[in-house]
Parts: structure tokens; C-alpha cells; sequence
């Protein structure tokens, strides 16, 4: 994600020699990073979960009735995964594949796509979460992290 965003994103809009080049480069893009993405988000949450349960102890019983400053910053870092799974998984094949059937049916104009609702929606919620894949990290790092 942070890839696309920084490098991808970038790069397209820069142009290139045909019009609408760049949306099909980062289409491309974003096609082939796909299964690579989701694989890696079902490995990071399984590991998350042997983890929680293997060194931590712990068991769904006791997650949402232990207190403490370690289990409220996880209760909030797996609410924020969850809330970016679902924000991805409608990014992904929801509203993305919605854009793309748009952008494939517009007339060829010979200039840049031009800005729908849609697609503004879909930049806004990349960027959302990047934003919050940002603060699970964060998280995750005051997790090891003792507190004194």
C-alpha cells in the first residue's frame, strides 16, 4: 500500500506519452499486488492471534474483561485492523473494480479521466488507510514497549 501510494501514485500522475497511461500502469499495479496484499494481511492476523494467545495467554474470555494499559491498546489495534480489513475489502472489490468498469467505458477523450465521485471516494479511502495502518503500527510498537 505504502508503495502504490508513495511511488505509483506519483508516477502516474506525472503523465506519460499516451493519455490515461498512468491509470492503466497503476491499475496493473494494483492487480499484481493484490493476492500479495491479502496473503499478507491473513498471515499478519494469524500470526497476531498465536501470538495474543501463545505468549500472552490471551483467550477470547479474557480479552474483553481484563483492564490494563496493555489491553485496552490492543482492543483498539484490533478494532483499527478491523476497520481496515473492511475499509480494503471494500476498496478492493467494491468500489475499485466500480471505478475501473467506469474508466473502461468513458469515451476516449484523449486527455486525463476526469474526476468522479467514485473515484475521489476511492483515493480518499486509500488514504484513510494508510492513515490508520500508520497508527497500528504505532500501537504495536507501544505494545512491546513497557509503560511505566
Amino acid at each position: 500500500m505504502i508503495f502504490l501510494i508513495i511511488v505509483m501514485v506519483p508516477l502516474t500522475r506525472k503523465g506519460t506519452d499516451a493519455p490515461g497511461r498512468g491509470t492503466v500502469l497503476l491499475r496493473q499495479a494494483a492487480r499484481r499486488f493484490l493476492p500479495v496484499v491479502w496473503t499478507s494481511i491473513v498471515v499478519l492476523v494469524l500470526t497476531g492471534v498465536f501470538m495474543a494467545w501463545d505468549h500472552y495467554g490471551i483467550r477470547p474470555g479474557n480479552f474483553f474483561t481484563s483492564g490494563g494499559h496493555f489491553f485496552r491498546t490492543l482492543q483498539v489495534k484490533i478494532g483499527l485492523v478491523v476497520l481496515v480489513i473492511g475499509l480494503s475489502l471494500f476498496h478492493d472489490f467494491v468500489l475499485g473494480p466500480y471505478v475501473v468498469r467506469q474508466l473502461e467505458n468513458r469515451p476516449a477523450a484523449g486527455g486525463p479521466p476526469r474526476p468522479s465521485r467514485a473515484r475521489m471516494l476511492l483515493l480518499v479511502l486509500a488514504r484513510i488507510n494508510l492513515l490508520l495502518l500508520l497508527a497500528i503500527i504505532a500501537l504495536a510498537v507501544t505494545l512491546i514497549r513497557p509503560c511505566r
